[in-house]
């Protein structure tokens, strides 16, 4: 993994107060209604020019024995214009069948916390007492798919303030309600910054949840590295200094790259151990003038992942991008 280029340190110092917000906002979605819409927002003060991307990302990862389901929805806004620019996406993977069913990009005036998820059209959100977001809910014809965020079970912050949070959730489709964990996860980057930073949601039942990433900046530590942390029986473990490696690739004809379908994880230490192989994916490939495309894509994974000398069986989504 190429290192994203170094930002002057005045920009870093901006971007981390910036980020240092989010995570205090990370579980205080306010908002406006379920109902509204980007034009309840034409009367809001504008604020400062900041030319930032912030990204949110929420994944149900389902806990039923009898079937996979995963539910990533993931949002980019792009500040430093007249206009704020928002893409939202989401997918449904049932078994091996991914559905990508909302993918739209819209824009609003600048205002006051940009990086709060909105609805739009047929994405409605849900918000709480306290201000926390509480449910996705995307309505079409003939289907409504509801993604419930419930209690906390971890929040971390990372060294360059993203923050994770692993909470209950629960898929509604059909009428049918699955059981499931969600990971909330915020990071943000200065608009000249390199592109990238790949990262995973891995879990063992109700024994191990974990989500690792590369760094959106490089810093002085490993700036190649993975990091993150798990969540074992209870215990938070950090996990710095990993290492992922491509184990089997295929071709992407479409982008005229080869992407990963096998991974392996290690550190020096040898406190993490891991191996991931693809069970599904959906790739995408961008625009670009030369021979090679961009590629961003989701992969289901499973495997196994080791902890302090114990070996768990995992499930769980990686996040891949190359060239964006």
């Amino acid at each position: 993994m190429t290192p994203g280029r170094r930002p002057h340190s005045r920009a870093l110092v901006v971007a981390l107060a910036a980020i240092a917000v989010i995570v205090a906002a990370a579980c205080s979605d306010v908002a406006p209604s379920a109902d509204a819409t980007s034009d309840d927002l034409s009367t809001a003060a504008p604020v400062a020019d900041t030319g930032r991307i912030f990204e949110r990302s929420i994944v149900f990862v389902g806990t039923g024995s009898d079937s996979i389901f995963v539910v990533p929805w993931l949002w980019s806004v792009r500040t430093g214009g007249e206009q704020v620019l928002r893409h939202a996406r989401g997918w449904l993977l049932r078994g091996d069948v991914w559905d990508p069913f909302f993918d739209e990009r819209w824009s609003t005036p600048p205002f006051r916390d940009p990086w709060r998820p909105l609805p739009h059209g047929p994405l409605r959100l849900m918000v709480g007492s306290g201000g926390a977001l509480e449910q996705i809910s995307h309505q079409s014809t003939g289907r409504t798919l509801d993604v419930t965020l419930e209690s906390s079970l971890a929040e971390w912050t990372g060294r360059q303030g993203e923050s994770f949070r692993f909470l209950e959730g629960g898929l509604v489709l059909a009428e049918r309600r699955v059981p499931g964990l969600v990971l909330d996860l915020n990071r943000a980057r200065e608009v000249g910054d390199d592109e990238g930073g790949d990262w995973m949601i891995l879990a063992s039942g109700d024994s191990v949840m974990s989500v690792m990433h590369t760094p959106l900046r490089a810093d002085n530590l490993a700036p190649a590295a993975w990091r993150g942390r798990a969540r074992v029986d209870f215990r938070d473990i950090p996990l710095t200094r990993i290492t992922v490696e491509w184990a089997a690739v295929r071709a992407f004809d479409r982008a005229r790259r080869d992407v990963p379908v096998g991974w392996t994880l290690d550190t020096p230490d040898g406190a993490v151990e891991g191996r991931l192989d693809a069970r599904s994916s959906n790739l995408v490939a961008g625009e670009g003038e030369g021979p090679l495309l961009p590629v961003d894509g989701l992969f289901e994974v499973a495997g196994t992942l080791t902890l302090e000398g114990v070996e768990y069986p995992v499930h769980g989504l990686l996040r891949h991008t190359q060239g964006t």
